[in-house]
């Protein structure tokens, strides 16, 4: 069946889900998607969803010179990866952006957080801002990791 450009609105509405298929979410930003080497349509998702489904496709396909047939399990092993357990070990730049982001938090959750991390009274006492305080999260991380 050819969908002409002019029917594409009709058939998206008709055909749009409950929530989007590959985000899970709901969206009210559907689009038509569809397969650019078959020219054949896939679904109706959101239009993030189309956006990162479009840039695996083309980085896959043009920087790891993957052939598409096998793109559904190399997702199938990130997937797999992503959800398997983390090693115990803190990397450098890990620990640098734990740092921005605990740096950009309010004072109160700094405290926190350092509390949580086993700051002891007098040592939370000492750090009179947010630099030395990102300083203290900085040795009470890399000492919870060892």
């Amino acid at each position: 069946m050819y969908l002409s450009q002019n029917k594409i609105k009709e058939y998206r509405e008709k055909n749009k889900p409950l929530c989007c298929p590959i985000l899970a979410t709901k969206k009210d930003d559907w689009v038509l998607d569809h397969d650019h080497q078959t020219g054949l349509v896939r679904g109706v998702i959101s239009r993030q969803a189309n956006s990162l489904l479009g840039k695996v496709e083309n980085f896959y396909m043009r920087m790891c010179k993957g052939d598409k047939e096998h793109l559904p399990g190399v997702l199938d092993a990130m997937a797999a990866y992503l959800e398997q357990e983390q090693l115990d070990v803190l990397h450098p730049v890990g620990l640098t952006q734990l740092s921005k982001r605990f740096k950009s938090l309010t004072s109160e959750k700094q405290k926190a957080t350092l509390v949580d991390l086993g700051a002891k009274r007098k040592q939370l006492m000492e750090c009179s801002n947010a630099s030395e305080r990102t300083k203290l999260f900085r040795e009470l991380t890399k000492h919870k990791h060892g």
